[in-house]
């Protein structure tokens, strides 16, 4: 019973259908003159050697030879098995076939061979595997496109997943210092908690409930992004903190979300919370016809403090990933950091508008 559940049974059929398709097209080439009967019945033995030289080269020769990259072994084996089995058939004929159906042969190019001249003879064996090998060229190239068809979609869902971990790394990442940001408020009770937590909500929801889409329009990640500015500057006065957001949305595109926000927490983090002068942003987004671009720059603290964390350099990691899947040859990362500042720039080519439908 086990094996019988293996059995694809609609595979089968549709392996089945193709084979009589194939007799049936032979048939519908039979002169007037040939006798129905003799033809079918000839034809069926032709159309079985057919199967057996399609079925041992794309399920055993193949898999074994030239999907390893044997290629002489491939040569070797192939040519082999296609002359074992038309040996078999020449031998059918002789002794069977040719006997049975003596009229049916008169015009057959070996019809006056003996048994080894047939074996033997080149440009009989040529003419012969030509015609018997022409169905397994067909299935074979069926075979090839349903197994590329299955590798991207396997790529797909492999592409699907590796995303979706990727953004369950970062998500955590960024609600952890939001929420440190709300916790040291709390602390000192502050009356703009209240606020924070209207801002905080806002963030929660794009996050929990827009991120699982691949793209997200240009406001809905600007939304976040204010909202983030909006939540951060509440911790700094403006003798810390002088912040600069630009933006020239002349069309309206669609961004991975997220994709830009471990930037601006890198510049919060390492260009202000270390910063005892005052610490200055500078962030810009474009949104034009034909990409989106985003820039940030900080200036960085002077100190022994102003070293990129672990956690950083595992969230820039993160969004280089992305950017590896969601704009494969569609983006330019430059991050460029003296003694001074440090500045990142990020191009994204347009996501063809088809795709995104």
């Amino acid at each position: 019973m086990s094996f019988i559940n293996r059995i694809d049974l609609k595979r089968m059929a549709l392996h089945c259908l193709y084979w009589i398709l194939f007799l049936l097209f032979s048939f519908s080439n039979k002169s007037d003159n040939e006798d129905s009967y003799a033809f079918i019945f000839i034809y069926s033995f032709k159309t079985l050697a057919q199967a057996a030289v399609a079925y041992g080269l794309i399920y055993w020769i193949v898999p074994e030879t030239l999907n390893k990259k044997k290629y002489l072994l491939f040569v070797i084996f192939a040519l082999g098995w296609i002359y074992i089995i038309l040996a078999f058939l020449m031998i059918l004929k002789f002794y069977y076939l040719e006997p049975k159906f003596p009229t049916f042969f008169n015009d057959w190019l070996g019809h006056k061979m003996t048994l080894v001249e047939r074996l033997t003879s080149g440009s009989l064996m040529i003419r012969e595997s030509s015609f018997i090998t022409y169905p397994a060229i067909i299935l074979g190239f069926i075979s090839f496109n349903r197994k590329q068809q299955r590798l991207l979609k396997l790529e797909e869902e492999k592409k699907s997943i590796e995303l979706k971990v990727l953004k369950n790394q970062l998500n955590p990442h960024f609600l952890f210092n939001t929420l440190n940001n709300l916790y040291a408020l709390t602390l000192k009770k502050d009356d703009r908690a209240p606020e924070i937590i209207a801002k905080l909500s806002e963030i929660l929801d794009f996050v929990l409930y827009r991120c699982n889409e691949d793209y997200v329009p240009i406001e809905k990640e600007i939304a976040l992004i204010e909202n983030y500015i909006a939540l951060e500057k509440l911790r700094y006065d403006e003798n810390r903190l002088d912040i600069l957001l630009t933006k020239d949305i002349q069309e309206s595109n669609k961004i991975s979300p997220l994709i830009v926000l471990t930037f601006i927490e890198n510049a919060f983090k390492h260009g202000v919370i270390n910063e005892t002068e005052k610490a200055t942003i500078r962030l810009n987004l474009e949104s034009k016809k034909e990409q989106i671009i985003f820039s940030i720059e900080n200036t960085k603290p002077q100190n022994e403090l102003a070293q990129m964390t672990n956690k950083s350099k595992i969230g820039l990691e993160n969004v280089r990933k992305q950017l590896d899947l969601l704009y494969p040859k569609r983006h330019q990362l430059e991050i460029e950091e003296t003694q001074m500042f440090y500045k990142v720039k990020l191009c994204l080519k347009n996501q063809n508008r088809k795709e995104l439908l």
